[in-house]
């Protein structure tokens, strides 16, 4: 479920703990977050790579990287 949070999150981030400074969001930034966000949701299926000794995380990685070579083939 965080893969998928952090997937769609754009906004300021909070940096260090003791500062409380917050880095704002470009307007590049965010422009190429709406040109990928498809592509990030789709990559965030991939499950962790602690799961199953990182094989199931390896599998569907190899999977996804075929349907983009044959997308753009």
């Amino acid at each position: 479920m965080e893969q998928f949070k952090e997937a769609i999150l754009l906004g300021p981030t909070i940096e260090g703990d003791e500062n409380t400074e917050v880095d704002t969001v470009e307007l590049s930034e965010a422009i190429m977050h709406f040109i990928s966000i498809f592509w990030k949701i789709v990559f965030a299926i991939v499950p962790p790579y602690k799961w199953g000794g990182g094989w199931p995380a390896f599998i569907v990685s190899l999977v996804f990287i075929g349907l983009v070579t044959v997308i753009v083939g």
